[in-house]
């Protein structure tokens, strides 16, 4: 169990977070966006996309 949390743990550490987080607020952008020009279907899109 320990090389297992121990592997997680590498895992977790190597992703690409600073990539991560400028999609995250790229997609949260075009939600802003999409939700004050009334696009509800594509509002809604993005919101499934950023759960993904």
């Amino acid at each position: 169990m320990g090389r297992h949390s121990n592997k997680a743990s590498d895992l977790w550490k190597s992703q690409p977070w600073k990539k991560l987080r400028q999609n995250l607020f790229r997609l949260q952008r075009r939600l802003y966006k999409a939700v004050q020009a009334g696009d509800q279907r594509k509002a809604r899109s993005l919101q499934k996309l950023i759960m993904k």
